[in-house]
């Protein structure tokens, strides 16, 4: 049986492209290659992701590159000779539904188990696409992202609010026989047990929210491989378009849609993730780069009247909560108010800090329709901090949010 060497199974982009089109490779040779196929062999031996390639009908791996071979513990002559599911454990039903998906769309990703060489299960992002590589044989490029580390410290963090949680109800559970013991401390007690049940939720709330931060991080390490995959496959399509007139409108619309799912997973991806932005150019510059932004996208002029100093005075997390209820009121704005006009005021005296969004639009009945997730969202944010949010509308009247932070509780750092 005759062995083929590792340059003759792993295609370049050049004979991707070429196959996808279905252009056969004496009407390829009239076009003008620029990049040698072996400098791609070399990019495909040498990637830092784990890839593979194999036959789409029967699975027969054709083609592994070194990542692939150190994430899976075996030597590249012995991925050779292992079909692409014998690495995959046979109770996974995951890896059924994504190569039923990628039977079906051409591409698909999704979450499995990889089965290494010594046994050892490993948690992975996998990315397959088929293409039609020579002789139109249909192949498919898969590739594998470790995700045990992201999953690691998932646990790592659920553990620790696990364990503040058992700590809280141990502390309570001693408190409250301790006071069902001595009636006469009962009055002050009771004072000293609210305040460190407060003490702790606030802890416990400050967990969370270093949680969604850490989850975002991972997040957004996982969106960049899955848009690296995208933009390469959105490449593709462009450059067969670019070169062949055949098919060019289909190559256009595929390119275009990699390029809009990618697009959406990194917009997705910026919503979130709004910490860094506020702590390197500052709350103020923050909420005008979001209402300019909004501006953009809706007919609608919103005014802001901030006083810079406010965010050198402020603590990281009061900061972000403030930008989070400017951004939650302007949602509901853009959704609900049919406004045309939104002002906001950000303000601070002796006393307090106060934040004021008002819009001219439809308004509403405050008595039956202030309870929605994005309002009791603003009012919990402002009572973390011992704030009070108050809302002011009627019906064709326009709404007034405003929402105030005691002074000895905003310039603090949260716990």
């Amino acid at each position: 049986m005759r062995v083929s060497k590792p340059n003759d199974l792993v295609p370049s982009i050049k004979n991707i492209s070429q196959s996808l089109n279905g252009h056969s490779s004496h009407y390829i040779k009239k076009e003008q290659v620029q990049i040698p196929n072996h400098l791609h062999q070399k990019a495909f031996d040498h990637s830092f992701l784990a890839n593979i390639i194999s036959i789409a009908s029967n699975g027969k791996i054709i083609a592994a590159n070194r990542a692939a071979e150190k994430l899976l513990g075996y030597a590249k002559k012995e991925l050779l000779l292992k079909n692409i599911d014998e690495i995959f454990p046979s109770y996974d039903r995951h890896i059924e539904e994504i190569l039923k998906q990628r039977t079906e769309a051409g591409h698909a990703l999704g979450d499995v188990t990889v089965m290494m060489k010594n046994g050892k299960l490993l948690p992975c992002q996998i990315t397959s696409v088929v293409f039609t590589g020579d002789n139109h044989i249909q192949k498919a490029i898969t590739t594998l992202v470790d995700r045990s580390d992201v999953i690691r410290r998932q646990t790592g963090t659920l553990n620790r609010l696990h364990n503040l949680e058992h700590t809280l109800d141990e502390e309570i559970t001693a408190k409250e026989v301790s006071l069902s013991a001595s009636l006469v401390q009962r009055k002050l007690f009771e004072k000293e047990w609210k305040s460190e049940i407060k003490l702790k939720a606030k802890q416990i709330a400050n967990a969370v929210s270093k949680a969604k931060q850490s989850e975002r991080s991972d997040l957004g390490q996982e969106l960049h491989d899955n848009v690296n995959q995208l933009l390469a496959a959105s490449r593709i399509y462009m450059e067969l378009a670019m070169r062949h007139s055949k098919g060019r409108h289909d190559n256009i619309c595929r390119s275009s849609e990699y390029t809009l799912t990618a697009i959406e997973a990194i917009r997705k991806l910026a919503k979130g993730l709004v910490t860094t932005a506020i702590k390197n150019v500052g709350l103020c510059p923050a909420i005008r780069k979001m209402t300019h932004d909004l501006m953009k996208g809706y007919p609608i002029k919103i005014t802001c009247r901030m006083d810079n100093a406010l965010n050198t005075g402020m603590s990281e997390k009061l900061r972000l909560d403030v930008f989070r209820i400017v951004q939650e009121q302007l949602s509901n704005i853009i959704k609900h108010a049919k406004a045309t006009r939104v002002k906001i005021d950000l303000s601070q005296n002796k006393v307090e800090i106060l934040l004021s969004v008002a819009d001219n639009g439809i308004g509403f009945d405050v008595t039956k329709n202030a309870d929605g997730i994005g309002i009791l969202n603003i009012k919990e944010r402002t009572a973390f901090y011992n704030g009070n949010t108050d809302i002011i509308s009627k019906p064709g009247k326009g709404c007034v949010l405003t929402a105030t932070f005691p002074i000895e509780h905003a310039v603090k750092e949260t716990l």
